[in-house]
């Protein structure tokens, strides 16, 4: 008789426990998407579409988003590349890349249906002409692999391929509990090298898939020896870049002091001009490390 008291009493109590959850938790506003003009940085007088009333928003119009980033990025980009922009989420660094080659192309590579749809059509209104997007994720195999995100009208930069198991902190694996599964087009940056162009300039933020990118990329590295930057999320994925790396003759080029999420720049021993570029913005000798 005490158990069925207390299972009715917990059945009673659970709405109201609800109710009450429901009072004290803030209300989330739905996600919107609206067009917002850039206003200062490299990208000035561009437009994209970002999330309404969000503070990175603020950040990329008046041009501070990554501005210490984007310093070495202005200088490293040559109005005639051909620019690889690899996990493009809003489009920053697209048009960003298009601002800077303007002689040249910028291939944007996006996964997510969403954002790739968003930044196509940034591409279309900012008129930029030499750009294009692609709905592909780069990989270290061509084919089909299983795509984990954060929903169709998400907003998340953090989708990544299952086979490569994401970013791997207790943080990222809670927050990928509510993620959604896709199937994707997968493509190496060797067979995208052979479409769309040669890239001297590539940056990489692929939530845990950069070591397989560059598995991928042998080939193209080996030939034309592109400028690299790659963001890594923790010492696992730095030390398997640099396992591959380390045998094209590239070395790692630190930029900033971060925290959770390191930019690494990384070019191949013979390209001493972005050594000098980096150490005039930086203003001293750059820290380089992983010689090859």
């Amino acid at each position: 008789m005490k158990r069925f008291l207390q299972k009715s009493c917990l059945a009673l109590l659970r709405p109201v426990a609800r109710i009450a959850r429901n009072a004290l938790t803030p209300e989330e506003h739905p996600l919107t998407f609206d067009w917002h003009e850039i206003k200062g940085g490299n990208a000035q007088n561009c437009s994209l579409l970002l999330p309404v009333e969000r503070p990175i928003t603020e950040s990329i119009c008046s041009g501070k988003y990554e501005q210490e980033i984007m310093r070495f990025v202005e200088n490293l980009v040559d109005p005639e590349m051909c620019c690889y922009d690899i996990g493009g989420h809003y489009g920053y660094y697209s048009v960003t890349l298009a601002s800077l080659a303007t002689e040249g192309s910028v291939h944007t590579f996006e996964p997510v249906a969403s954002h790739a749809n968003r930044i196509q059509q940034a591409i279309s209104k900012s008129k930029l002409n030499h750009t294009q997007v692609h709905q592909l994720a780069v990989a270290g195999e061509c084919g089909e692999l299983e795509l984990k995100f954060a929903g169709e009208n998400g907003d998340d930069s953090m989708a990544y391929l299952a086979t490569y198991g994401g970013v791997d902190t207790s943080a990222a694996h809670e927050h990928y509990q509510s993620f959604h599964q896709t199937t994707v087009e997968t493509i190496t940056l060797d067979k995208a090298a052979e479409q769309y162009g040669k890239p001297q300039f590539i940056k990489i933020d692929a939530e845990g898939a950069e070591g397989p990118i560059l598995e991928g990329a042998r080939s193209l590295i080996r030939s034309e020896r592109p400028r690299l930057l790659i963001e890594v999320h923790g010492i696992q994925e730095t030390m398997h870049c640099a396992e591959v790396l380390h045998d094209l003759d590239y070395q790692a080029v630190l930029l900033t002091k971060q925290k959770t999420t390191l930019p690494i720049l990384w070019v191949h021993r013979s390209d001493t001009e972005a050594l000098r570029i980096v150490e005039n913005v930086l203003e001293t000798p750059p820290n380089i490390f992983f010689k090859g």
